[in-house]
């Protein structure tokens, strides 16, 4: 019984031993898998930036060549239907800004294109100025002159 309990205890020992290697073999697979998914993800953000950066730099690529449209300047014939297209459209948003802003009784700051109260000077928003002055030039020195009149102020 002593031979039965020694080999028991052998086996045991034997699959104690195997479990423990096997164990030890998957968390070294688990520890490589983490390690590569850590590794695959940064890649993956570097590419992710990478990527966003391209969109940034065609966007201002695009821009550019469409300020030098703007300018007048020669742009590439393949660019100036597109620049023109833009072109229509920032004409078309304007005269639709315009027009919400009559429908509301406002007007479009010329800077930042808010709506401004209809006759204000200055814009709310950006400060800008949106009028000359709320009197014209030449109504403002005909009612002083009227007003010099009414007063009997006379010019010597």
């Amino acid at each position: 019984m002593a031979d039965f309990f020694g080999n028991l205890k052998n086996i045991i020992s034997e699959k104690a031993e195997i479990v423990a290697k096997k164990t030890e073999e998957a968390v070294d697979v688990v520890a490589k898998k983490t390690e590569q998914t850590v590794e695959v993800q940064k890649i993956k953000n570097q590419i992710r930036t990478m990527e966003k950066n391209n969109e940034r730099d065609l966007t201002d690529m695009g821009k550019m060549i469409y300020e030098s449209f703007k300018k007048g300047e020669e742009v590439d014939e393949r660019f100036k239907e597109l620049c023109e297209a833009i072109k229509e459209r920032e004409t078309s948003i304007v005269e639709m800004n315009e027009e919400i802003a009559e429908l509301k009784g406002k007007e479009v700051c010329p800077e930042c294109k808010a709506h401004v109260d209809a006759g204000a000077a200055f814009c709310s928003k950006c400060g800008a100025k949106v009028a000359d002055s709320i009197f014209e030039e030449d109504e403002v020195v005909v009612e002083a002159e009227e007003v010099a009149e009414e007063v009997g102020f006379e010019e010597e």
